[in-house]
């Protein structure tokens, strides 16, 4: 998915295409998580000249003001330990797999996980493709 494909971003959603404008870079894959307590968002965006992350949240301590969208840049070679993994659990009496894919990274510090089975389910093919563009490019 790209970033202008995920519906849950608000008004960060033309920032950040305008930021990707503004640099030129070519955008490959996105991925958005949200936290459903406080709101907060984090977007990640594989693209041509690195992976950026961003942070939307509150600029101070309340929630209703003003809030702040903060991104960098990381190029790909500086990516560390960039890896995905897949756990399977296998119900062989009801025929039933539920599959969770994550995508971890030590620098910068990422942890992404997607699961078959539940609110999450419809999560899997955005979050793999993105973990295809990041691994294609990372160093």
């Amino acid at each position: 998915m790209k970033i202008g494909e995920w519906d849950n971003l608000g008004r960060a959603r033309a920032v950040v295409q305008r930021n990707l404008g503004e640099l030129g870079a070519a955008e490959y894959a996105a991925h958005v998580t949200l936290n459903q307590e406080n709101g907060r968002i984090r977007i990640y965006l594989a693209t041509d000249i690195g992976l950026l992350e961003y942070s939307y949240a509150p600029a101070g301590a309340d929630p209703e003001g003003a809030w702040m969208l903060r991104g960098q840049l990381y190029r790909w070679s500086s990516v560390r330990g960039l890896r995905l993994q897949s756990d399977a659990q296998i119900d062989d009496d009801l025929g039933d797999v539920r599959a969770v894919w994550r995508l971890v990274a030590e620098d910068p510090k990422l942890d992404l996980s997607a699961d078959s089975e539940g609110v999450d389910d419809h999560a899997v093919g955005p979050m793999l493709a993105f973990a295809r563009a990041c691994i294609e490019h990372a160093g």
